[in-house]
């Protein structure tokens, strides 16, 4: 006897481990294809791997994906090999720092449509704060009802 007995609102008594036990063959509503047990089924119902079938090789999997080198808590216990190449003799590592100007599109030949004049029309923008119901109202932009 299972312990999974619940008393309905209308005090009936329903012992549900007896309802999983009976039902455990039937296909599970769903889109997994599954019985309630777990298994994989079929289109006619039939198992095609059990549960423990499923587990076992989920397993074995993941024991057998075990890298033999040891993990090493600590990084500078294990030496790190790098090969860098060494610079060519007359190798000039001195930089100076150049300032590019910003690029300037004479109207002429700016585009006027699609996607480069949106973008040349949002640097122009300029931002105001904005304004309350109230100031909106005295400048006339919002019509009183």
């Amino acid at each position: 006897m299972t312990r999974k007995i619940y008393r309905t609102a209308q005090g009936r008594q329903v012992d549900l481990g007896s309802l999983q036990l009976q039902y455990e063959n039937i296909r599970a509503v769903g889109n997994m294809g599954v019985n309630s047990r777990g298994d994989i089924l079929d289109a006619d119902n039939r198992p095609i791997s059990t549960r423990n079938q499923q587990v076992a090789k989920q397993y074995q999997r993941q024991v057998t994906n075990v890298s033999d080198t040891p993990v090493s808590k600590n990084k500078r216990s294990a030496p790190i090999k790098a090969d860098i190449p060494t610079p060519p003799e007359d190798f000039d590592d001195t930089f100076e720092k150049v300032e590019l100007e910003s690029p300037t599109i004479p109207e002429s030949v700016a585009p006027t449509t699609g996607l480069a004049a949106a973008i040349a029309r949002a640097r122009e923008v300029k931002q105001e704060p904005m304004k309350s119901p109230r100031q909106l109202a005295q400048s006339g932009k919002i019509n009183r009802v």
